[in-house]
């Protein structure tokens, strides 16, 4: 009784020291908002050179100076913390920038991105964030050189992100407070599995610990949809579909086209004050560590081992294709599929293998969930998993129709589609409208050298690679391009598969996951063969339009290495199992041991050799980042030129006078009065539909159409005058699917709360 009371104390201590750090650091937070530091320079503190004039503001063009600093302000004595810095200034040419220096601090010491003042603006922002105080901090203007240059204010402003960043950091020490106290509880063979799956995870991440981001192919491009989210989100906008800052503010489909859920976390990491490429690596971490989790709960469940749990997630986590897609090419929505990949392996495992009157149900919603991660981070990934759920159900069609099997399946069907209807709704509303993706002009289709696209077979599985370059057609061989491959544990693992099959057929054959193993071995070789050059890829295409675009979609064959990885992991996980039951165990681990050798080699040189070569790229705000980075222009307007987005251009027509006009995102606010005959205004937005525009007193609609370069033009009757709300509007049949899906993740967890209070009510009577 005493030992109760004495752990139950021990229990609301350590609730009391969690909600202790919590609140200590959102005080912090509440005490940085009363006393934040505020500097307006005036003009007679700015150090001038003599090639400038000083009036009502600081100018200077090029009859005067041919360039560099002409204006720096007086030394400033700021505290450690984060501060955003306002120039205001006209100008009429571009490469005019701002700096900020301090003597005293070191470059790990400073973050302070140099601002570009773009003639098209009159403002800019700068962030700057110290690590200690300072007394010496200052600022210099640098003039092009072209046109001319007006300075017309300088403030710096104090920000809550560094006590913001201490809120996150006061919930990750609770997690790991809590992480321990589970590793103090666990049984000694949970702890070893603890450690081990810790290790991978240490292991995985290893690019990581850098200052910056090793470049990847496609990173410039998640880090702004990154960006599009937690500006849409500072916006007041939930959830965000069309993101502003791409396209120089112009606003991107993206969110609409590309399944984006999970980047909901780095964006509002974002918003908590971390730098874009801060907020990517905990991101980039956090697939790593959910993947590592996932693979071992999957992996366990089906063998019913916690070695076959352990194998597995070793195996997968750091197969060398997953490595390649989350650091090399940067895939961030490709990887973070790969997380989800042994979810719906397991859940379709379980339903054609224990399926009964009892489960059907739960097996469904494993695979269903699967799915969703699928669908809610990479389509193309859905595409590859319907290829293999469709070969799965070809294969095993008598088991297909089994009662609970047949349920299970069509249940997990509905059950996707229902939780996924916010984002399925939209994408097929978009899907058949005027974008790039959809038109003759679109430069990312690989028509005519999908083919070429694939590997050769010394690609699968070497020892060593090259951990960075590109990929390029067959015919520039492999000499400089970036290594794509399965990794060499897959070929010994795919070696001793064989070796067991044809010298212990009928030990194999006893066992229950013998079929299974056959059926993903088979795979995983046919999709081995596909991702090659030599599979007839144009041949296939050729047979009709809808086959053709189906191929062509998925942009590389070698794209097919996701869904082969997890299934030839089943095989490596079936394959040990059996040594274990059919060898000694010294064999047994000598064999392993030989094994994991030559695997931590392949993985660590990939890990070395990128992480080594990788060009650095530092980058810590928005205005650091190229809003323009969207390679084919997928998903803009067909009818927009991206040649032509011009910053900030606004277009009139008809009307009288124009004022008051403020931008936020997608949403835009001004004053409006139009001529005797009507008149027109083209604002910055890509035209997408259901953008809509009222009048802000009477609430009138007013006509939207696309307008040049298919901007959002919106049209005034004769003599129209007053305010305007321009924004994007999701239309009722967008809001309807999204509390669709939204009740039906409610019922997900209510659902199991129901059956245990029913499952109590009989006890309870009794």
């Amino acid at each position: 009784m005493f030992a109760q009371i004495n752990q139950r104390k021990k229990t609301y201590l350590y609730i009391a020291l969690q909600l202790f750090i919590v609140a200590a650091a959102l005080f912090g937070w509440l005490l940085t908002r009363g006393s934040l530091f505020h500097k307006t320079f005036t003009l007679d503190e700015y150090l001038v050179s003599a090639q400038t004039v000083v009036v009502e503001d600081v100018t200077t063009d090029d009859t005067m100076s041919s360039g560099g600093v002409f204006l720096t302000t007086p030394e400033l004595s700021l505290q450690k913390g984060s501060y955003l810095i306002y120039i205001h200034y006209n100008a009429n040419a571009g490469e005019s920038t701002v700096h900020g220096s301090s003597s005293q601090l070191g470059f790990m010491e400073m973050t302070c991105p140099d601002a570009l003042l773009n003639p098209a603006y009159h403002r800019a922002e700068m962030m700057l964030d110290l690590s200690r105080s300072v007394t010496d901090f200052t600022l210099s203007a640098s003039f092009s050189g072209s046109g001319y240059l007006s300075i017309t204010g300088i403030s710096i402003t104090e920000t809550t992100d560094q006590a913001k960043r201490a809120i996150v950091r006061a919930f990750a020490l609770c997690l790991l407070l809590n992480l321990l106290l589970l590793f103090r509880k666990s049984s000694p063979s949970s702890r070893k599995v603890m450690l081990a799956l810790a290790a991978i995870f240490g292991v995985s991440c290893y690019p990581l610990y850098l200052d910056y981001l090793p470049v990847g192919h496609d990173i410039n491009f998640h880090l702004l949809r990154i960006e599009g989210i937690a500006k849409g989100l500072s916006n007041h906008t939930f959830p965000v579909k069309i993101h502003p800052f791409w396209a120089k503010d112009y606003g991107y489909a993206v969110g609409v086209m590309y399944g984006d859920a999970f980047l909901y976390f780095p964006a509002l990491l974002r918003r908590f004050g971390y730098s874009v490429q801060s907020a990517y690596k905990l991101y980039a971490a956090s697939i790593n560590l959910g993947t590592v989790v996932i693979s071992y709960f999957t992996f366990k469940r089906m063998f019913q081992r916690k070695q076959a749990g352990l194998l597995g997630s070793l195996v997968y986590s750091l197969s060398v294709y997953r490595l390649i897609d989350t650091y090399t090419r940067a895939s961030a929505g490709e990887y973070t599929a790969m997380m989800f990949f042994p979810v719906v392996l397991c859940g379709f495992y379980l339903i054609f293998t224990e399926a009964s009157r009892e489960n059907w149900h739960k097996y469904a919603a494993i695979t269903s969930l699967g799915l969703t991660g699928l669908i809610q981070s990479h389509i193309l990934s859905c595409e590859m998993a319907a290829f293999v759920i469709l070969a799965v159900c070809l294969l095993l069609i008598r088991r297909v129709f089994r009662r609970y099997t047949f349920t299970a399946l069509a249940f997990a069907a509905l059950l996707s589609v229902l939780l996924n209807l916010g984002f399925l709704v939209p994408f097929l509303d978009y899907y058949g409208t005027d974008l790039y993706i959809n038109s003759e002009s679109w430069t990312g289709s690989t028509i005519g050298f999908f083919q070429d696209n694939g590997l050769f077979p010394v690609q699968l599985f070497p020892l060593f690679g090259h951990g960075s370059g590109s990929a390029y057609h067959a015919q520039a061989g492999v000499s400089h391009e970036v290594t794509i491959t399965m990794g060499i544990a897959f070929l010994l693992g795919l070696l001793l598969f064989l070796y067991l099959v044809l010298c212990h057929y009928k030990e194999c054959r006893a066992r229950k996951h013998f079929a299974p193993a056959c059926v993903c071995t088979a795979l995983g070789c046919l999709l081995l063969y596909m991702s090659t050059c030599y599979f007839p890829w144009e041949a296939i295409a050729s047979w009709g339009a809808p086959v053709k675009k189906l191929i062509y979609s998925m942009e590389f064959p070698w794209r097919l290495l996701a869904p082969a990885t997890v299934l030839l992991t089943f095989s490596c996980c079936f394959s040990v199992s059996v040594l274990y039951d059919i060898y000694a165990k010294p064999a047994v681990h000598m064999i392993l041991l030989s094994l994991s050798v030559l695997s931590a080699i392949n993985c660590g040189w990939y890990l070395y050799d990128f992480t080594f070569s990788g060009d650095p790229y530092r980058v810590y705000t928005d205005y650091e980042q190229n809003s323009m980075c969207m390679f084919s222009y997928d998903y803009l307007p067909a009818e927009t030129d991206p040649e032509n987005i011009e910053d900030n251009l606004i277009v009139t027509e008809g009307i009288s006078s124009f004022e008051a006009y403020e931008k936020q995102g997608t949403k835009i606010l001004c004053s409006v009065a139009a001529e005797k005959t009507g008149g027109y205004i083209d604002f910055p937005l890509n035209y997408y539909k259901y953008y809509a525009c009222r009048d802000t007193v009477t609430g009138e609609p007013l006509e939207v159409s696309g307008g040049y370069n298919h901007m959002v033009r919106v049209s005034f009757p004769a003599n129209y005058s007053g305010e305007i709300f321009l924004s994007f509007r999701e239309p009722l049949h967008w809001r309807l699917s999204e509390l669709l899906s939204l009740l039906t993740v409610l019922g997900l967890v209510c659902f199991p709360l129901y059956r245990k209070y029913r499952a109590k009510r009989p006890a309870k009577g009794r």
